[in-house]
């Protein structure tokens, strides 16, 4: 029979990390009617809106939604939303290849009031990975006097990007006000289910929302509201078993908040325009030959690395965290608690590792109290570290969503502020594998033939009937016949006896 290798091109995927830099977003809110002369707090939430990858650099423009509230010169309450653009670049250590991932989050944001209006500073984290995909020959099938090892193997190729933009929209009636300052929301996804050409995201939008208190000067609250989603994101090619890594932000600085007034309540209609991506992989299993060789000729084998990642199921958990400030001890006594506004998160790490999955950060909130000593309203910035945990099975890699939900503050002794609130935490688990494949094969000279009949061969620790066969340049078969009583697998030392028939030549 003719000597036929054939193979097949397949593309596996992967993810790496490129690198991580930061983004230094200056800005300045001007003076104008309502000067804020003293700021209460100050919230900024950030996000990439495109980028550019040329070789080995990358340049992304992003924005930064602020949110500043503090007290104006007439000494009411005010409110100021403002968006500031940025532009930077980074460069990496190898030129990038592939589909980039770039996210954004804000580290840390300060605000003061200068000469001439309110300046604010926010340090921006940018995380950029890329999603790489290689094509390999695998042999598949061979013509011929072969010996053949069959086998498996599995691997993800990257299908695309699911992206969708919706609104999510609710009617909110709050009592007893007459002025809505800040809606600040945070969103986090609760589970993501592939289906074919399409995947159902269902989530949660977290509202915290800031209003006066009706006839009472300088009055504020807060008030929490959570609003569940369902959304289906369409993508060609995308099937039951995909797996899918995804990334979702609402667009700020495109909220829509509308109230109207009714005797003492405000009804108010939030609309908030959400962004979601989901880079897509499709599992592939395919037949393949794992070793070959012939018992009449040589054979020249050449592998090639497969490198690819492997999907997990997506964990979705809440923790409750919580955290203290203390005012100095010459400072008024706290009255009472007002308000609790322009929450943030800070991710520090989350690995896997030894079955356990590990998230540290710290969250911040804002407090707003009253001091009837002094008459007048104060504001305190509250830390609260987390770390995390939850079991995983086995060493992988994550991607992290992190959502607060009821924050609550409270005084404790008239000098401390204790807050808490629950922790959303969804997460993509991933791990890395690698496969050794056959890409080409070829047929070398023919092999001369001993003229010995019959063997006793001692196993190696190790080696299987497959190994044995090989060496010898018999079948597996022959080795089974002749073997009746073998104990499978072979575990090293056992003396199997091989006898290779030969045909007699007639003159």
């Amino acid at each position: 029979m003719v000597f036929e290798p054939n193979y097949t091109r397949i593309v596996s995927s992967t993810r790496k990390k490129v690198g991580i830099t930061q983004s230094v977003v200056e800005v300045r809110l001007p003076a104008g009617e309502e000067e804020i002369v003293e700021v209460f707090s100050v919230g900024a939430r950030s996000t990439v809106i495109r980028n550019e990858v040329s070789g080995s650099n990358v340049t992304f423009t992003g924005l930064v939604d602020f949110q500043v509230m503090g007290k104006s010169v007439s000494g009411e309450i005010v409110a100021v939303d403002y968006t500031a653009e940025f532009k930077d670049n980074y460069t990496a250590k190898e030129e990038i290849r592939g589909e980039l991932v770039i996210s954004s989050s804000v580290a840390d944001v300060t605000g003061s009031v200068a000469s001439n209006g309110v300046k604010i500073v926010a340090i921006v984290d940018i995380l950029i990975d890329v999603i790489e995909s290689e094509d390999v020959n695998v042999l598949t099938s061979i013509n011929g006097d072969m010996e053949v090892l069959p086998n498996k193997i599995t691997y993800m190729t990257f299908r695309g990007k699911a992206t969708e933009r919706f609104d999510v929209e609710e009617d909110i009636v709050i009592n007893n006000t007459n002025r809505v300052y800040m809606v600040t929301p945070c969103v986090s996804i609760k589970s993501v289910n592939p289906r074919d050409n399409f995947a159902v995201v269902n989530g949660v939008v977290n509202l915290d929302i800031c209003y006066g208190k009706l006839n009472e000067q300088n009055g504020i609250a807060t008030h929490t509201h959570s609003i569940d989603f369902t959304w289906e994101v369409a993508l060609d090619g995308m099937n039951e078993k995909s797996y899918i890594q995804s990334a979702v932000s609402i667009l700020s600085n495109e909220i829509r908040v509308s109230t109207s007034l009714e005797e003492n309540n405000a009804n108010i209609k939030v609309l908030m325009p959400i962004n979601y991506c989901g880079y897509v992989f499709n599992n592939v299993e395919i037949d393949v030959i794992d070793d070959v060789y012939s018992k009449t000729n040589y054979i020249s084998i050449t592998a090639e690395k497969v490198s690819t990642i492997e999907g997990r199921n997506a964990l979705y958990f809440k923790d409750n965290i919580s955290g203290t400030a203390s005012i100095s001890d010459t400072a008024p006594f706290i009255d009472e608690i007002l308000s609790v506004c322009t929450n943030n998160i800070v991710l520090a790490s989350s690995d896997v590792e030894n079955g356990k999955l590990s998230i540290e950060g710290i969250a911040n909130s804002t407090v707003v109290y009253y001091t009837k000593e002094t008459d007048s309203l104060t504001s305190v910035q509250v830390e609260m570290p987390f770390m995390v945990e939850e079991k995983v099975e086995g060493d992988m890699s994550n991607i992290v969503t992190l959502c607060l939900d009821g924050v609550m503050a409270k005084s404790k002794r008239g000098k401390e502020i204790e807050v808490s609130a629950e922790l959303c935490v969804y997460t993509d688990l991933y791990s890395y594998k690698n496969d050794v494949v056959i890409s080409s094969v070829a047929q070398g000279d023919e092999k001369i033939n001993d003229d010995c009949a019959m063997y006793i061969y001692v196993v190696k620790a190790g080696q299987s009937v497959w190994d044995v066969a090989k060496e010898m340049n018999v079948s597996e078969d022959l080795i089974l016949e002749q073997n009746p009583d073998v104990i499978l697998p072979l575990v090293g030392g056992e003396k199997l006896l091989i006898y290779k028939p030969k045909l007699i030549q007639y003159e």
